[in-house]
């Protein structure tokens, strides 16, 4: 999820699984180490899809992912960045810089200038897909757009919530890219775009990632009531009760503390957890009914949409997925609670 600025080329890259050694060569040109406390063997893949490097303009990297986590895998960066924009369009990753945490989840950007002396944390979960894009800028370029001001020392994230229109043409750019020409003007008018909300000092949208910790922790509390049974009928009143605030603004206070829906969130733990179950051999049908699903079919609708292949294609084990699953990848599911089931 790091990203230092270096030319870097254009063209569109195949899909291919990335193992430890894949990793670790990309974190030595872009200063950053990885490690994989969860893994086995080191000959086995961390992760599968395409990961591509562009240069939209003078100054600009833009890194563009679209990927499967097969197996957890944690980064720290080591190199001093003026400024790097992540942004999250699906799944999420736990991130920390000195004494802030937060978890980065789709719709949300983190805006990042990084010391070398302290660099930016990242836990990226396993049964996930993330799709994310990472911008980087140099000192020249950014001093460039900044107006000559000087720039404020120290490392330092904020975190802001993606304009829905915005998100929407990233989505589309990464899965439909134009070619040639087009496509790096593309990129620099969406880069530029990214810079206007992300920029030092830019008044994006923030997230309520800083509500008081009273609050927090009642929201928290929620969170892993979904987390422990996502296979229950969770319903917005009991879970609003729970906080000891209204439906409306459980509603609206979850989605500003994680970045999505309380119902999105509950789809992602049942997911998870049906992968799991699959991974350990159990069919379909099983796993939807361990998970809180009515239908075998729901389970699998939802579960294309948000890995992007079909239930039936996960190898016992937790492997790669067979070949046939590489194909298509839907939009997301809505965030309506029976939607979820």
């Amino acid at each position: 999820m790091n990203a230092r600025v270096s030319p870097a080329p254009t063209g569109e890259s195949p899909i291919r699984a990335h193992t430890p050694r894949d990793l670790q060569v990309y974190g030595q040109r872009y200063g950053i180490d990885y490690s994989f406390p969860e893994l086995q063997a080191l000959s086995r893949p961390v992760m599968r899809g395409r990961v591509e490097e562009l240069q939209p303009g003078p100054g600009m990297q833009l890194v563009a992912s679209d990927i499967e986590v097969l197996e957890r895998y944690d980064s720290r960066s080591r190199s001093h960045a003026p400024l790097t924009i992540i942004v999250m369009l699906k799944g999420q990753a736990e991130v920390s810089l000195g004494g802030q945490h937060l978890t980065l989840r789709a719709g949300m950007a983190l805006s990042v200038q990084l010391e070398a002396r302290q660099g930016l944390c990242a836990i990226q979960p396993a049964g996930q897909r993330i799709r994310a894009v990472t911008l980087g800028l140099d000192e020249s370029r950014l001093r460039e757009l900044n107006h000559g001001a000087a720039l404020e020392q120290g490392s330092r994230m904020r975190a802001w919530h993606l304009p829905a229109s915005l998100q929407t043409t990233l989505e589309d750019a990464i899965t439909h890219p134009m070619s040639g020409p087009a496509q790096r003007l593309q990129l620099e008018g969406l880069s530029l775009q990214l810079l206007a909300h992300g920029l030092p000092g830019a008044t994006g949208s923030k997230t309520g990632s800083m509500a008081a910790p009273g609050e927090r922790q009642r929201l928290e509390r929620v969170r892993e009531t979904l987390r422990q049974a996502p296979a229950e009928d969770h319903r917005l009143a009991t879970l609003a009760a729970q906080a000891s605030m209204s439906p409306a603004s459980l509603r609206r206070k979850y989605r500003a503390a994680f970045g999505q829906s309380v119902f999105d969130e509950l789809r992602e733990f049942r997911l998870g957890l049906a992968r799991h179950y699959l991974e350990q051999g159990f069919s379909v049908q099983q796993a939807a009914h361990f998970c809180g699903y009515r239908h075998a079919s729901n389970l699998a609708t939802a579960f294309r949409r948000y890995f992007g292949f079909s239930p039936r294609n996960v190898a016992p084990g937790g492997g790669c997925p067979r070949p046939e699953a590489a194909r298509g990848n839907a939009a997301g599911p809505s965030s309506s609670p029976e939607s979820a089931r």
